[in-house]
């Protein structure tokens, strides 16, 4: 069987028993115990910033809740039993930062939980649209009093560090309530001395205290704690406070992992009992203060002044980042999750990247990856240019840890870590980590990508060039001539499935492009802005041989290629192993990397992620048609998807090639990737760079756009199933509206004209629409 073959037979349906179609909405329509763990990242929220899992305010019952903010994290020296020069030193892990969601309810006496019997109405929605998930459910007491609950929980993508909800509850007859409200050390309490089955994409166990308490004040209903990590030394504020529409008492219950109000008051028959509980996180200098003060000023404003500013940003987000289709509901549902992940990784970055997961989860220890640049990057540089701007400062602030990594490594210019929170590398196993080079020219890939689509030189002067200088530098140090030809030995590709190779076709063709983008910004900065062209030659001891070289080395680059097979050769070595024995692999032996010795799975051809089908969607001009289709037609059936980073680049170059039906299913595959679990760990938090992917292949892959750094090209291949498909671009500061049907292409802008390609033909666009037609 064939890996398409094998992913075919794999459920690519949305569990509708869970929750149905709904175009902007995910909604829990009745309790089931068993989607526990996979509704805690389905119905997270977050703003980049911040984020909180979906787990219920009664705090059972949960699979991992908690609440995470970017860039927050622990160390820990990482133990070689059998050390070597340069690896990586010490490791880094977000943390769970203390939770407040948790509020329990006792009514006359009698806990309320999901254990009661007689619990019915349960319904739980996330609001694409708002930002908001809502749970509403009703039971009766042993008493005989019946209890209608509704808990409103959203994190600001207004303000970075607010988190609140509203609890509000109906009694039918006079009852006293009793509210426990939480402030809970789950890092300490709940995930400490835990033990998981062997999977290394998840986050590690300390086996130790990491959050100490070196505050806590409790007055009235509000509760200020300070925190630091025990090894990282980072100080962290929570601050929170209640507001309650009726009277009550209040008893604060000091404790170190458990802080709590108990508050008392009285439901009348028929009347709604109204809590709201806001809370603010801050961390560095002085961060309780700052959390208290913060809690303060939002407790003034009120919570429904919070929710509305948190909406009004939401309406404008989706003002420009929705993607409708016509005719499939399903995928549309699917579709604006996704796209609504993206903002919750990213609306409220503040020198932070977005790690793998965003702030739904601790998986990948909350390290950033190459993700950023080319998953992710692509579309925040057509919706929201400022934040795909602070992603490239981000890695810029790393750019003196890459020097320094470099030297360590022995090779010139920089060298970015492959995982990283902090900017020194974080990966303990080089062979898949240190060794993907290819990390500089995604950065580089990703500064180019983002001038040609936002127009913005200022940022490719003030910090761009100086990235593409010292990433070039590394590529010329560290690559070699043998003969006529340029070489790159031992490294690995985007696949990890093979690693420690030569003259990996991704890896040079990528760091061919390096070179000769920063050659060519170089001179483009001698030419227009040649003052800060003689500060950076003299600050980087920059010379005009060292151009020369990189263009040289460009040129000669030895990108491999087999005559017989009439293909690009994933690398000098690959062509010559056994293919995988697929047909002797059942599929709970899927992911190979959970079940094989890395060494087992290296001596085969076998691929986890596209790898030079990801080089023709990168640099789809480095290949002819011809070849492109030889290349996918080899490599796709080796390709075990086993990456979320694969089945969205599968599905834009099989419609570039013309494999309608297989891109449509690779597609599906990489949207309904968490919604639908398909790599059965959804639970460990979002696939951000899948969602990413999924923006991509419709924009990218179906619409066949691409830009030039002046205006667009399309290429549109809208597949069978859809009527329709709809969408907004940034281009150099100018909205372009794009509707696609089967025969027509409509385009229009809000204001100022752009230049759009259709095949031969080139048109200009303004406000006025212009269709148009024609066939695939």
């Amino acid at each position: 069987m064939t890996v398409p073959e094998r992913l075919a037979t794999r459920a690519t349906v949305l569990p509708h028993d869970i929750y149905p179609v709904d175009p902007w909405a995910i909604v829990e329509t009745g309790f089931h115990t068993e989607a526990v763990p996979l509704l805690e990242t389905v119905l997270a929220l977050g703003n980049g910033t911040l984020g909180v899992r979906g787990g219920f305010h009664t705090g059972s019952p949960a699979h991992q809740p908690g609440v995470l903010l970017n860039g927050f994290y622990e160390t820990w020296p990482i133990d070689y039993p059998e050390a070597a020069y340069g690896l990586a030193a010490t490791g880094q892990t977000i943390v769970f930062v203390p939770d407040p969601t948790v509020t329990r309810l006792t009514i006359d006496g009698e806990p309320i939980g999901f254990h009661h019997a007689q619990i019915h109405g349960w319904w739980r929605r996330l609001n694409l649209r708002r930002g908001l998930v809502t749970h509403r459910y009703q039971l009766i007491t042993a008493a005989g009093v019946d209890v209608r609950l509704r808990v409103t929980r959203l994190v600001s993508v207004a303000r970075p560090d607010i988190l609140a909800t509203r609890l509000q509850l109906v009694t039918d007859a006079d009852a006293m309530v009793k509210i426990d409200s939480y402030l809970i050390n789950r890092q300490d309490i709940d995930y400490r001395g835990t033990e998981n089955a062997f999977d290394p994409r998840k986050a590690r166990d300390f086996g130790r205290r990491v959050l100490n308490q070196t505050s806590l004040e409790i007055d009235d209903l509000r509760m200020v704690a300070g925190y630091q990590t025990a090894s990282s030394r980072l100080n962290l504020g929570v601050g929170l406070d209640h507001v309650l529409n009726t009277q009550y008492e209040a008893d604060p219950v000091f404790d170190e992992d458990r802080p709590h109000l108990r508050i008392r008051t009285e439901a009348k028959a028929g009347e709604r009992v109204t809590v709201d509980k806001i809370t603010s996180y801050k961390t560095g200098d002085l961060a309780a203060d700052r959390a208290g003060e913060s809690v303060d000023g939002a407790r003034d404003v009120g919570l429904v002044t919070l929710a509305d500013d948190h909406t009004r940003a939401w309406q404008r987000f989706w003002s420009l980042a929705d993607i409708t289709i016509e005719s499939d509901p399903e995928t549309q549902q699917a579709l604006r999750w996704s796209i609504f992940q993206l903002n919750q990784a990213s609306a409220q970055l503040h020198q932070a990247g977005i790690p793998a997961k965003g702030v739904t989860g601790q998986a990948y220890e909350g390290h950033i990856f190459w993700d950023t640049e080319i998953f992710v990057l692509p579309f925040l540089a057509h919706t929201r240019p400022a934040a795909a701007a602070g992603l490239l400062r981000h890695r810029y602030s790393m750019l003196d840890d890459a020097r320094d990594r470099a030297r360590v490594l022995s090779e010139s210019g920089a060298l970015f870590p492959w995982r990283t929170i902090t900017g020194d590398e974080a990966s303990a196993y080089y062979a898949a980590g240190t060794a993907q080079y290819h990390i500089n020219s995604a950065i580089a890939y990703a500064i180019k990508q983002y001038v040609e689509i936002t127009g913005d030189k200022d940022l490719l002067w003030d910090i761009g060039v100086e990235m593409l200088v010292e990433t070039a530098r590394l590529w010329s140090s560290l690559g070699f001539y043998n003969g006529d030809a340029f070489h790159i030995y031992e490294v690995t590709g985007p696949d990890e499935y093979t690693a420690m190779v030569d003259d990996n076709a991704y890896t040079n063709l990528m760091a061919r492009m390096n070179l000769r983008y920063a050659a060519e910004t170089v001179g483009l900065m001698k030419e227009e802005r040649p003052q800060r062209w003689t500060d950076l030659v003299d600050r980087l001891e920059l010379s005009e041989d060292e151009l020369v070289e990189w263009r040289r080395n460009a040129d000669d680059m030895l990108i491999p290629f087999d005559e017989e097979l009439g293909i690009t050769k994933q690398d000098a070595s690959f062509l010559t192993k056994k293919p995988f024995p697929f047909e002797q692999v059942p599929d709970d032996k899927c992911p190979l990397l959970l079940h094989f010795h890395p060494l087992v799975i290296y001596r085969y051809q076998v691929l986890k992620q596209a790898d030079v089908v990801m080089a023709m969607f990168l640099l789809p001009d480095d290949f002819s048609g011809d070849l492109r289709k030889a290349n996918f037609d080899y490599y796709d059936p080796l390709t075990t998807g086993d990456s979320s980073l694969s089945a969205c680049v599968q599905s834009i170059v099989a419609a570039k090639v013309g494999y309608s039906e297989l891109a449509m299913k690779y597609f599906r595959r990489a949207l309904w990737m968490d919604l639908g679990d398909l790599h059965g760990n959804t639970t460990d938090g979002v696939h951000v760079a899948s969602a990413g992917g999924v923006w991509m292949a419709i924009v990218y892959g179906f619409a066949g756009m691409s830009h030039n750094g002046h205006g667009v090209r399309f290429d549109p291949r809208l597949p069978e199933e859809w009527d329709s498909v709809g969408f907004k671009v940034r281009i150099h500061g100018e909205t372009l509206h794009v509707t696609l049907t089967h025969e027509t292409l409509i385009l229009n802008t809000d204001k100022e004209t752009l230049t759009a390609e259709l095949g031969e033909d080139e048109y200009e666009i303004g406000p006025d629409p212009v269709v148009i037609e024609f066939s695939v």
